[in-house]
């Protein structure tokens, strides 16, 4: 009922501003009025006495267009950091969204819905949380839901407790509200300063402090920041208070302490939190590691996450991601006629043994926690639609791994349909999903890589198709992974019993391995472990990968 005259109501609106040439305010306030007088016509008497569950359970997806719509660029910023900001990879994507915004004086979006499809089951009650903690009244008394009733259930006066938001992030987003912008300012360069000094490169390029929370994403993205779990148990929100300290702003200091301490759930956490209030802080205080300055008394390490590197990135295991296996076992060369100068000058051969390696690549990245896609025998094009399509579904997921076993040569690989495709092409098009900005992607190519068809011969028969992706600048390409099966212009050995060699060789080494060496440790023992391999002819390949790694990625426990 309230889904369809939320939708009834914002049409109506927009046929008499049309028609009737009426300015905005003055027919929210007409709508004000007739609301609080009980005569607007989308209110249903039967359901006034109805709890809050069920006002809830009526909101239906097809209203948040019009919330969204309703919502001015500062309450979008607000609600974006409350739903968004608890997850590293949804901070990153939804940063991403908001900069391009702050350009446009019309800006549109559906970050709403992005957000409710991706938690199908919970985005009402978090979603109406942070509307009431923005105090979007208007768009909650359209929604048929009533302030009272949503002011004592959410209490969105109340620094420091929520139902469904990170209570840090209430927090944060009450003391964006209450510095003066010149503040708000203040934190800005100074906080930034510390940041540009720990992490070298790829600043925030913004500079308005009126939309703080803007700035608060970019630090926790970096991991200057941190949120811990619901109960912020784990949190290190040092760098902030260490500022409000100095500055005098006691009381914002006081509410991020006091949120640490009132949701710990145990005593022995609440006094493991240093209360900076009752020490002197020194305005140049940020460590090394964002982690250091935490109240921690743990003691000698006593398990393999200790020896992680503090400033590392490690990838959660609930949201690991997409591991695409694109598993070519047998191949075609029935193409249409303009794509036969595609096709490759010699048939190519069964690719005997293959499905051992993706058995063994389903094992391990499952393990893991990753989600295992595998498709075998995929035609060129094919294998695009597939990658493309993972990187789509990758929003909310912390990495993305696609492996392609086929036939190969120098810098391309085959299709099903005996067509190659670029692997730079291919990595550009991992590079190039927004969805994926700034998150780990590791491409694994198990293909020979012999010297490729000559250019001319033929009239250029078997080159490469060329797909049309581009990036748009060099830091679309950072967190990316290539590792090869073999270096340039030779084969890669494949057992057809065993498997390769190179692909055996890496699920080992992340067996072994991945609870204590970073990604791209674990791909150097792969290097080393390949290069001392001889076969009974003496033969013998080198792997090789390269990397954009910002900082060593570690790949989720393994069960």
């Amino acid at each position: 009922m309230y889904g369809f005259c939320y939708r009834f109501f914002s049409i109506a609106r927009d046929q008499l501003l049309r028609s009737f040439s009426i300015a905005p305010i003055g027919f929210f306030l007409l709508f004000r009025i007739s609301s609080d007088f009980g005569t607007f016509p989308c209110r249903d008497d039967k359901m006034a006495g109805s709890n809050l569950l069920n006002q809830l359970g009526a909101i239906d997806l097809n209203d948040l267009v019009y919330v969204e719509r309703d919502l001015n660029f500062a309450q979008k910023v607000g609600v974006c950091f409350l739903l968004y900001g608890d997850d590293h990879s949804n901070a990153t994507y939804i940063l991403q969204k908001l900069l391009p915004m702050t350009r446009s004086d019309f800006p549109q979006s559906d970050l709403l819905m992005q957000y409710a499809k991706s938690h199908p089951e919970t985005w009402r009650n978090h979603l109406v949380e942070a509307l009431c903690i923005i105090g979007a009244r208007q768009v909650l008394r359209r929604l048929g839901l009533r302030w009272q009733e949503l002011r004592l259930h959410y209490l969105p006066h109340v620094g420091g407790i929520a139902l469904h938001i990170h209570p840090l992030l209430k927090s944060l987003y009450r003391i964006c509200e209450e510095l003066p912008l010149a503040q708000s300012g203040r934190l800005v360069l100074d906080v930034g300063e510390k940041v540009a000094r720990q992490q070298a490169g790829g600043l925030l390029r913004f500079y308005d402090p009126t939309y703080l929370e803007i700035f608060l994403l970019d630090w926790l993205t970096r991991k200057c920041l941190r949120l811990g779990d619901i109960n912020a148990t784990g949190s290190d929100v040092q760098l902030l208070i260490e500022h409000f300290k100095f500055n005098d702003l006691q009381e914002q200091a006081k509410l991020l302490i006091d949120t640490i301490n009132s949701n710990a759930p145990d005593a022995d956490q609440v006094a493991a939190v240093v209360d900076p209030l009752l020490t002197t802080i020194k305005p140049e205080t940020l460590s090394d590691s964002p982690q250091a300055s935490r109240g921690s008394t743990s003691s000698a390490p006593s398990t393999a996450s200790s020896f992680r590197r503090r400033n590392a990135l490690e990838l959660n295991r609930e949201n690991a991601g997409i591991a695409l296996i694109i598993n070519q076992r047998k191949f075609h060369r029935k193409v249409s006629e303009e794509l036969k100068k595609y096709i490759s000058p010699k048939k190519l051969r069964d690719r005997v043994g293959t499905d051992v390696d993706e058995g063994r690549l389903r094992e391990v990245f499952s393990s893991m926690g990753y989600n295992v896609e595998s498709h075998s025998d995929v035609d060129h094009l094919g294998i695009v639609q597939l990658i493309r399509s993972a990187c789509d579904r990758s929003l909310l997921q912390d990495s993305l791994v696609v492996c392609i076993l086929s036939h190969g040569f120098e810098e391309a690989v085959y299709g099903a349909n005996s067509i190659a495709l670029r692997i730079t092409d291919i990595e550009n098009v991992l590079c190039s999903n927004e969805t994926l900005y700034n998150k780990p992607k590791l491409l694994i190519i198990q293909a020979c890589q012999e010297e490729a068809p000559e250019e001319g011969h033929q009239s250029q028969q078997g080159l490469p198709f060329k797909i049309d992706v581009t990036t748009q600048s060099p830091g679309q390409h950072v967190n990316m992974v290539r590792a090869m099966s073999t270096v340039n212009g030779f084969a890669a050995l494949r057992h057809t019993h065993e498997g390769s060699w190179f692909i055996q060789c890496l699920c080992d080494a992340i067996d072994q391995h991945s609870d204590t060496e970073h990604i791209a440790d674990i791909l150097t023992i792969v290097t080393n472990n390949v290069a001392e391999k001889r076969g009974k002819n003496d033969e013998s390949m080198v792997p090789k990968f390269n990397s954009t790694f910002r900082q060593h990625v570690y790949f989720p426990p393994r069960l």
